[in-house]
């Protein structure tokens, strides 16, 4: 399934809550100067985004003695505790990634050198644009599996415990990223455009009740200034069913 702006932009709102978590607000007083800064870079960036998705359903065999779960019909096997610990109950499970095209970030970087706090304004403002995106994605899967009375385990996305950030190059090898929407991987395993995600979800026949965001299931944990916080930045919940 691939997807653009025409059918996921409309619905992104670039939560001004969630931008602020990201810039680090704990509550304190904003003036109206930083307030009208924060609006603006909003409309802009509502405006700059080019969403593009890709997500794909597998079918799944896992080896739980061996923490592997290879996808049928690629040559894609993971080997990861946590993964395998996320699939146990699953049969099939998502890949997806997401961006948020050049537009944004060519932003970004212009502003990092003429106007800094427009520049991180508006990489929060990005950052919340994707996991937003991100959310619509699932959501839009979500409500297609459960006709058939199936659930979706957390996203989770390379990079974190111990699937390695070099499992994007795999996913997005698969998901022919690249040439549908645009995204590679630097031999980092770090995504161009900067502003994209890859993801997983476990798609399983077990009724799964509301999971919570936390630093640990956000896929901009690693990027994000606010998770130093005791108490991250964890409040929304990501879906419901």
């Amino acid at each position: 399934m691939i997807g653009n702006q025409e059918n996921i932009i409309s619905s992104v709102t670039v939560e001004k809550s969630e931008v602020l978590r990201y810039l680090g607000h704990n509550g304190q007083e904003i003036d109206n100067d930083l307030n009208s800064k924060i609006n603006q870079c909003i409309k802009e960036t509502k405006n700059e985004i080019d969403t593009k998705y890709v997500y794909q359903i597998y079918d799944i065999k896992k080896d739980l003695n061996l923490n592997t779960v290879q996808f049928e019909n690629t040559n894609l096997i993971l080997k990861s505790k946590d993964i395998s610990e996320l699939l146990r109950d699953c049969d099939k499970c998502v890949l997806m990634c997401a961006t948020l095209g050049f537009n944004i970030e060519k932003n970004i970087r212009r502003y990092s050198y003429n106007n800094l706090t427009k520049g991180i304004i508006i990489d929060a403002c990005a950052t919340t644009s994707i996991e937003e995106v991100c959310d619509l994605v699932q959501d839009s899967i979500l409500d297609k599996i459960a006709k058939e009375e199936k659930s979706l385990t957390m996203r989770y996305s390379p990079g974190y415990g111990d699937l390695d950030i070099s499992a994007n190059r795999d996913i997005l090898n698969v998901l022919d990223a690249h040439r549908k929407i645009g995204v590679t991987v630097t031999n980092t395993g770090i995504m161009i455009p900067r502003k994209s995600v890859v993801a997983l979800i476990g798609i399983t026949n077990k009724k799964i009740g509301k999971v919570k965001r936390t630093c640990e299931n956000c896929s901009n944990r690693f990027n994000c200034e606010y998770r130093r916080k005791a108490d991250g930045c964890g409040g929304k919940t990501i879906y419901t069913r």
